[in-house]
């Protein structure tokens, strides 16, 4: 119950928060019994702007159950054509002395990392980002949600 309450939650602030310059924005929920090294959080962007520029943002929550300082993800990055990128990013979420960074919100902490900066898409269509977690842990636990955003440069 206090997870579906922190979902509804979680997306009401989402929507009160986002600016006008965010042009995507979605949001995943990681299963209650953690991250398994297998699975892919999939997001597909519509995309139809190929002139101006975007910065990428991939935002993180993680509970007090999270077992580490950083966060490693695979992130692959696929154009409407099929060509695609893999990226393996490192993610701090807390720091040196072991406090979480971000924003809290209860027992949750968000992260915002920008992913890719001033970003033109080559191509109208739908990307898609699959996210894998990186850790060397078969489950992993307290990340609770992960999300893409995608905001357009010209009207920051």
């Amino acid at each position: 119950m206090r997870n579906k309450l922190f979902a509804v939650l979680s997306t009401i602030i989402l929507f009160v928060s986002c600016t006008d310059s965010s042009i995507y924005r979605q949001s995943k929920q990681i299963a209650a019994e953690g991250w398994n090294k297998d699975s892919t959080v999939q997001f597909i962007a519509p995309i139809a702007d190929t002139i101006n520029e975007f910065d990428i943002y991939i935002h993180v929550r993680n509970t007090n159950d999270y077992p580490r300082q950083n966060l490693y993800l695979f992130v692959k990055t696929t154009s409407p054509h099929g060509n695609f990128i893999v990226d393996t990013i490192n993610l701090l979420i807390a720091d040196d002395y072991g406090q979480w960074t971000g924003r809290s919100i209860s027992r949750i902490w968000e992260n915002n990392f920008l992913f890719r900066k001033n970003v033109k898409f080559a191509n109208s269509g739908k990307y898609k980002f699959d996210i894998q977690q990186g850790m060397r842990y078969d489950i992993l636990n307290g990340i609770s949600d992960v999300s893409i955003e995608i905001k357009n440069k010209n009207n920051e």
